[in-house]
């Protein structure tokens, strides 16, 4: 017996915390454990391609992190494959949630659905509940200033640049997840090396371009950094957004190393300057504000 939610969960914002709250409470009380079944993708990438989400918030890997942070000790990610997507949604109820898991509980949002044409929302879940002996459970929306939180208003605050208000509403730092690959070394040569991160899903979104204060995750440190997203116009010809860290005191190789880029403020835009002092000039005044944001962390 066990408490069931099924859904992408993609940013695990506030409103899906207020649902994941309820489960564990549930479970707590029942003495019964638990559990997520999620997708490692977006459906939408599978689904319809030419009208994809805009950007996935939160990669596989980060998803479990920060589910088992919350206290679900079971998270089933799914290969949403185009098979899955042209199952039924009595198949799915039957052979992906009954048969493996036989749940007590089933806890549903206002946008929850599973199975083929979205079929496998809350009306189809209590039209089935006594002949499969699980009740369903209702979480009304999280509301925001009359709106519910959800994660296209997020993926609308990134692409402006509005980390702050995307962080308010996903009750954490939104993370960029990735490991870090060979540059062209641009930055050390200013005095300035960067860590430059490769997603490790093409699909996360990658936030509005400009310069961030940001907090770096390194195996078991944690760092203060300046991020920039963009295309280094001064420097570089190639006209490729890259997303590069420059990591406040730290010294060391971190070439191969997998690492989460924390976006805690945006600074300004990018901009071409005339000169590399400029830009230089421009970094070091990137790096006293960044100083100033760690001082007013850490006090």
């Amino acid at each position: 017996m066990s408490v069931i939610s099924i859904g992408t969960f993609d940013g695990i914002h506030l409103g899906h915390r207020k649902l994941l709250q309820t489960m564990l409470d549930i479970g707590k009380a029942e003495h019964m454990p638990a559990l997520i079944i999620s997708f490692q993708d977006h459906p939408s990438f599978v689904i319809n391609q030419n009208r994809a989400v805009s950007g996935l918030l939160c990669p596989a890997n980060l998803k479990v992190q920060v589910l088992k942070e919350l206290g679900f000790s079971q998270v089933e990610l799914l290969d949403f494959t185009p098979a899955l997507a042209d199952m039924s949604a009595l198949d799915f109820l039957k052979q992906r949630i009954i048969a493996p898991y036989k749940p007590r509980y089933i806890v549903v949002g206002y946008d929850s659905h599973f199975g083929k044409g979205r079929e496998g929302n809350r009306s189809f879940l209590e039209a089935h509940a006594t002949e499969y002996g699980y009740k369903v459970i209702y979480v009304e929306p999280l509301m925001d200033n009359g709106v519910p939180v959800s994660s296209s208003r997020i993926r609308q605050s990134l692409a402006q640049g509005d980390i702050q208000e995307a962080n308010r509403l996903l009750g954490r730092a939104y993370r960029l997840c990735g490991s870090v690959t060979q540059g062209i070394s641009q930055g050390r040569k200013l005095g300035f090396p960067t860590a430059n991160l490769a997603l490790n899903n093409p699909h996360q979104l990658i936030p509005k371009e400009g310069i961030y204060f940001s907090r770096v995750h390194l195996e078991d440190a944690v760092l203060f950094g300046l991020t920039n997203i963009g295309k280094s116009p001064t420097v570089k010809s190639a006209g490729i957004t890259e997303i590069e860290s420059f990591l406040i005191d730290f010294k060391g190789n971190l070439y191969g190393k997998e690492i989460q880029v924390e976006l805690l403020k945006y600074l300004r835009e990018e901009k071409m300057f005339a000169n590399t002092e400029k830009l230089q000039a421009a970094m070091q005044e990137d790096l006293r504000q960044a100083r100033l944001l760690i001082r007013e962390q850490e006090g």
